[in-house]
């Protein structure tokens, strides 16, 4: 069985997960809500404020994709802006059906290699972007449970811990990175370890050219990384594209409130879901199903009373399934694209 096969069925398998928790857990709190209640806000959908929520969740792909081209030409990558989109909605696609959205960064480097792309310098690039956007999610995270702890707290028990703990992994993942970007030969070691039982067990072909590798990869990130804190003009951009785009998405539950006619204020909405947002990031299934829709239930009850799973179902489409469906037509293009290419060549 080649690898392609074994990658394929293994995020058929996710995939499969991520819908069965994400399609059960909805049913669940659909079951026990009003269904009438639930239809009449539904029927009364603007359908001009859902565009809006489109148009807003084009918005995020946009700005990650610029995100992405800022720091690949800040590394010298070679990589078109369209392409640069195509990368983010792949990347969208397999965060979505991978335990704690881990499998996105991976699909990236591995796609982008395909096309000759470095894999050191496009990991530099995607850990890049990664850590500004932990820095930014991170400052408003603090904002968040700030602002929503008093309110929240007298409905739920136990936020303090759960926002906590978010916040901390959060955190933790920035010092990490931090911390693997500076020191080349702990991030060298790192790898190395990770990758020992494949190279002592020969579960690989070639160790040692396979460790040559590894390390050069490793060297190209870390050089890559010093490129970047040289430049902060970009950092700077990049900055500041990520903060729209974190603005633009916990700002969604508002506007789709606000399509079905629910009457709310922006500011709880937004410092709710930034608290939310914390707490789901502990949640191991993939694209934490499962938790985020019975975390939004919980969370934004208090603001949207009986037309909280309405505002639930319109959310989850176009900040979940959207991803999986946009992003997986953009992996399935890319494959065909890439395989064709091999046979021509």
């Amino acid at each position: 069985m080649t690898s392609e096969v074994k990658v394929l069925r293994k995020t058929v398998f996710n995939f499969l997960i991520a819908m069965l928790l994400s399609l059960v857990t909805l049913a669940f709190i659909v079951g026990f809500s009003d269904v009438s209640d639930i239809m009449r806000a539904l029927g009364r959908v603007s359908l001009r404020w859902v565009m809006l929520v489109l148009v807003m969740m084009v918005c995020d792909w946009i700005l990650e994709s610029f995100t992405v081209k800022i720091f690949s030409n800040a590394y010298d990558v070679d990589m078109k802006f369209l392409y640069a989109v195509k990368i983010t909605l792949i990347g969208a696609f397999f965060s979505a059906v991978t335990p704690f959205s881990t499998g996105g960064q991976p699909a990236q480097v591995a796609f982008a290699s395909k096309r000759k792309l470095s894999p050191g310098k496009m990991s530099a690039v995607l850990v890049s972007r990664f850590i500004v956007y932990q820095i930014v999610i991170t400052l408003l995270g603090i904002i968040g449970i700030l602002g929503a702890y008093r309110i929240l707290s007298q409905n739920i028990t136990k936020l303090a811990l759960l926002a906590f703990l978010g916040f901390a992994l959060n955190a933790g993942v920035l010092v990490f990175l931090v911390i693997f970007s500076i020191n080349r030969k702990l991030a060298e070691k790192f790898v190395l370890v990770i990758f020992k039982p494949f190279l002592f067990f020969k579960i690989v072909k070639s160790p040692m050219k396979i460790t040559r590798k590894i390390v050069e990869q490793v060297k190209l990130f870390h050089e890559g990384m010093k490129i970047s804190v040289k430049k902060p003009q970009q950092l700077v951009l990049a900055f500041s594209a990520t903060m729209v785009q974190i603005l633009i998405r916990v700002s969604m539950p508002f506007f789709v409130a606000t399509s079905l006619r629910v009457s709310c204020n922006y500011g709880d909405v937004l410092i709710f879901h930034l608290t939310l947002f914390l707490v789901v990031s502990m949640i191991p299934t993939p694209g934490a199903s499962g938790a985020s829709e019975g975390g939004y239930v919980l969370f934004f009850q208090s603001l949207f009373g009986q037309n909280t799973v309405a505002t639930l179902l319109v959310w989850r489409f176009f900040t979940y399934y959207i991803n999986i469906a946009v992003g997986g037509v953009a992996a399935i293009q890319e494959t065909r694209r890439l395989a064709s290419q091999s046979k021509s060549g």
